[in-house]
C-alpha cells in the first residue's frame, strides 16, 4: 500500500469509510474492490446506498429553507445485550418505555424455535387470550381439553395479576 494510499485512509475505521474515501480520492470501483479486496458489487452497494438525508440533500430537492429542520437519523432497531452470569438481560430504557413496562414491570415473551420475542403485557395477555379461545387440537381427549382450558385461564389470572401488582392497565 502506498503512502498517499494510507494517509487517505488513516482515519477510516469502517470497509464502508474506506470505500467512500477512495471513490472521493477518484479511484474507480474496480481498483476501490482490488484494493480493500472486497466484491465490486459491495463497492457499488456502498457508493450508491443512499444514507440518511442530509439537510443541503432536502433544501436541494426543492423544499425551501424554512422547511428543512434538523432530526436525529435512527438506525434499525437493533440491540446487541449481554447476558450476566445469572442469566439477567437489562433492557435499555427505550425498550421499556416503548413495550410500555418499567423496572419491576412485565413484559412478555414468545420463545420460537430461534427467535425471543418481547410483548407488552398488555398484547401479551390479548395474545394468551386468543390461544384460549383457539380450537383444540384434533384427537385430543376432552379431559386433557379442560386440564389445557385451564391451565390457561390460571396462566391469564396470573399475568392479570401481575399486571395490576405492576401498575399496569388492562381491558377486560
Amino acid at each position: 500500500m502506498t503512502p498517499e494510499l494510507k494517509k487517505t485512509l488513516a482515519d477510516c475505521k469502517t470497509v464502508a469509510a474506506k470505500i467512500r474515501a477512495l471513490a472521493a480520492a477518484g479511484y474507480p470501483r474496480a481498483e476501490i474492490a482490488r484494493l480493500l479486496g472486497k466484491r465490486y458489487q459491495h463497492v457499488r452497494n456502498v457508493l450508491e446506498e443512499p444514507g440518511p438525508p442530509t439537510l443541503a440533500s432536502m433544501a436541494a430537492d426543492g423544499m425551501a429553507e424554512a422547511d428543512v429542520r434538523p432530526f436525529e437519523y435512527k438506525p434499525p432497531h437493533t440491540y446487541f445485550l449481554s447476558v450476566e452470569a445469572n442469566g439477567a438481560v437489562v433492557l435499555p430504557p427505550e425498550v421499556l418505555k416503548a413495550l410500555g413496562s418499567a423496572p419491576g414491570g412485565l413484559i412478555v415473551a414468545d420463545l420460537g424455535e430461534e427467535t425471543f420475542t418481547l410483548v407488552s403485557g398488555q398484547t401479551g395477555l390479548r395474545l394468551m387470550k386468543a390461544r384460549l379461545e383457539a380450537p383444540h387440537p384434533p384427537g385430543m381427549l376432552a379431559s386433557e381439553e379442560l386440564i389445557e382450558e385451564r391451565r390457561r385461564e390460571a396462566a391469564i389470572d396470573t399475568l392479570e395479576g401481575q399486571m395490576d401488582g405492576a401498575g399496569a392497565r388492562h381491558d377486560d
